[in-house]
């Protein structure tokens, strides 16, 4: 029997050649979309366009990582943010049910109650995690799976994710501004990737489902962990407060999950 083919959205994103290397590595058919690139470059959010790239595509499957996650992004046009991270799951979900896995992030609590698991009831205090939880509701409602993610770090060509972002700035001698009250559960994206590759193949999964890493810690400790492991002086980390409203304090993850690597072991395949 041929294996399915698996659609991975926000193909031009931090997590998706994780995500796209861990399905190939088990043999699957992926297919991949994102607004700027992909195997169909295509804006989803124009009329119709989501119905004709699955006409196009044909797969059986989905892992969604399509979002519109910048905080500011999303606060100047939650219209926009509403569709991409709600309306567009929810279409996702409503064709096919459980073979939609989609993720979704910490940042739909309000960092007042963690370490939290998935019976945590969210309450997001930006528009970005209030489209997100309005995603996940909607998704779960038509049967579909929710993976929630954390603080993802990893090599990464571009410079994005947690631990590249503070490596590229200690390399060109910046001062890094981290905030020590803003608690997360780090995760490498390859952890992450594994995870959704089981996830989404499974015969019986939960319906919601948190990932997290294997330590609560801070953005400052965290850095000062990468700086270390990538042979840095963490000196150029500046260890701020938090004062944005918009950010939660502590939306450390605990969950049903089984991490399967210390944040060391993470750490050192930077």
């Amino acid at each position: 029997m041929a294996s399915p083919i698996i659609l991975v959205t926000g193909a031009t994103g931090f997590l998706a050649p994780f995500v796209v290397a861990a399905l190939r590595a088990r043999g699957l058919q992926v297919v991949t979309t994102a607004r700027s690139g992909g195997d169909a470059p295509v804006d989803l959010t124009r009329p119709n366009m989501l119905v004709a790239v699955l006409e196009a595509l044909a797969p059986q499957r989905v892992v969604n990582l399509m979002a519109m996650a910048r905080l500011a992004d999303c606060e100047a046009d939650p219209a926009r943010a509403e569709r991409i991270n709600a309306s567009l799951p929810a279409e996702f979900a409503a064709r096919f049910g459980r073979h939609l896995l989609h993720v979704s992030t910490d940042l739909v609590f309000d960092g007042r109650g963690g370490p939290y698991d998935e019976t945590s009831p969210p309450a997001p205090l930006s528009v970005y995690g209030q489209t997100k939880a309005l995603g996940e509701e909607r998704v779960l409602a038509h049967g579909a799976r929710v993976v929630r993610l954390p603080l993802l770090f990893g090599p990464d060509a571009a410079g994005r994710g947690a631990s590249e972002m503070v490596v590229r700035a200690l390399r060109e001698g910046r001062r890094v501004p981290l905030f020590t009250n803003e608690y997360r559960t780090p995760l490498h994206a390859a952890d992450a990737a594994e995870a959704l590759a089981e996830v989404v193949l499974a015969a019986e999964a939960p319906g919601l489902l948190h990932v997290a890493g294997p330590e609560r810690l801070s953005r400052w400790e965290f850095a000062r962990r990468v700086a270390v492991a990538r042979n840095l002086d963490p000196a150029g980390l500046e260890p701020v407060e938090c004062q944005d409203p918009l950010r939660p304090r502590d939306v450390a993850l605990r969950g049903r999950w089984p991490c399967r690597r210390s944040l060391a072991a993470m750490l050192r395949d930077l």
